[in-house]
C-alpha cells in the first residue's frame, strides 16, 4: 500500500544522497530512511534509486517520480500555511544557490539574522563559482549574474553591485605608480580562468587594458582575494567583499565596474510560506545594504 510518508524519505535520499544525510535531514536512522525507500519503491513496483561509489542516485523512475513529489512537498506546505493563517510559522528547508563571493561574504554574514527572525528555518547555502540551477531543483532560490530564461520562473533583479580595482599597499610601493589605465600594463593582474567562466557578466579583465598581464588566474573570486592580500598583484574585486579590509588599496578609484544579480524561483514555491520568508528577506537585504552593494559615488566604467 502506497504510504504518503514515504515521499519525505524519498526527497531527503534524493537531495541528501546518502543515507545518512537523509537521516539526519529528518531526525531519523539510516535503517528507517531505508525502509521507507524500500516500501516505496515496493509500492510503485520499480526501483527508484541506484547505490553508486559516491551516494544514491535516482534512476528513470525515480526522476520522472521527482517532480511529482516536489509538487506534493509544496502543496503540503501551502496546506499548512493555510491551516496556520493568523499564526503561521516559518519552518523548514530552504536552499539558496549564490555566485561564490556574493554567497560566501555577504549573504554568509546575514543569513545568521534570518534564522534568528525564524528559528524553525533551516538553510542551505550553495555558495558556488558557476550556474545553479531551479529547474532541475539544485536549488529553490538562485542567485545569477545573468537574468534567467527559463520558462515558470519567477525572476526580478535583486541589485546592481560595484567592483573595483585592488592591491596592498605593499605590492604597490616601488612599482611604477597607477595614474590612468594603460599604466596597468606594467603590471601584474589576477584574474579569472578565460576558458572556465560561468558567465559573460565576469569577462572585465580584458577590457581594463590593451595588454594585461594576468599572472595568476583562479574560477574563485575569493582566491583572487587571498591572492591579492599576499602581494599577488591587482584583482577587481566587489566593492562589499573589501570595504572593511584595511588590507587593500583601491586603485584608480575613478574606475568602477557594475554589474547586477539576478534573484529567481520556480513560480510554484512562491506560494509557500518559508519560500516567500527567504525570498523577502534577500530583497530586503539588499535594498539595505546598498552602501555596500553600490556606494553612492560608484559609475558605470
Amino acid at each position: 500500500m502506497f504510504d504518503w510518508n514515504d515521499v519525505r524519505f524519498f526527497l531527503a535520499l534524493q537531495r541528501g544522497g546518502k543515507l545518512l544525510s537523509a537521516a539526519r535531514q529528518l531526525g531519523t536512522t539510516h535503517a528507517t530512511v531505508a525502509r521507507h525507500i524500500a516500501e516505496l519503491e515496493a509500492a510503485l513496483g520499480q526501483p527508484l534509486f541506484v547505490q553508486q561509489p559516491d551516494g544514491y542516485v535516482l534512476t528513470a523512475a525515480g526522476r520522472q517520480l521527482l517532480p511529482l513529489a516536489e509538487a506534493l512537498e509544496n502543496t503540503a506546505s501551502q496546506m499548512l500555511d493555510v491551516g496556520r493563517a493568523g499564526h503561521a510559522e516559518v519552518s523548514g528547508l530552504v536552499r539558496i544557490g549564490a555566485p561564490e563571493g556574493l554567497g560566501a561574504i555577504f549573504l554568509g554574514r546575514h543569513l545568521p539574522a534570518l534564522m534568528a527572525r525564524f528559528p524553525g528555518l533551516e538553510v542551505d547555502l550553495v555558495a558556488v563559482p558557476r550556474f545553479v540551477s531551479i529547474t532541475s531543483r539544485e536549488v529553490d532560490i538562485a542567485i545569477a549574474l545573468e537574468r534567467p530564461q527559463a520558462n515558470l520562473v519567477v525572476t526580478r533583479k535583486l541589485t546592481d553591485y560595484a567592483l573595483g580595482l585592488y592591491a596592498t599597499p605593499s605590492y604597490l610601493a616601488g612599482r611604477e605608480p597607477i595614474r590612468e589605465r594603460e599604466d596597468l600594463g606594467g603590471h601584474q593582474i589576477i584574474g579569472y580562468v578565460d576558458d572556465l567562466l560561468f558567465s559573460r557578466e565576469l569577462m572585465f579583465h580584458h577590457g581594463l587594458c590593451r595588454n594585461p598581464r594576468l599572472s595568476l588566474r583562479s574560477t574563485s573570486v575569493v582566491a583572487q582575494r587571498e591572492a591579492a592580500l599576499a602581494d599577488g598583484g591587482i584583482a577587481v574585486l566587489p566593492y562589499y567583499m573589501t570595504f572593511d579590509d584595511p588590507r587593500l588599496a583601491r586603485v584608480l578609484p575613478e574606475l568602477s565596474i557594475v554589474r547586477s544579480y539576478w534573484i529567481s524561483a520556480r513560480g510554484d514555491i512562491r506560494h509557500t510560506l518559508r519560500y516567500r520568508a527567504v525570498w523577502d528577506f534577500l530583497v530586503e537585504l539588499c535594498q539595505s545594504r546598498q552602501a555596500l552593494l553600490l556606494p553612492q559615488s560608484e559609475g558605470q566604467g
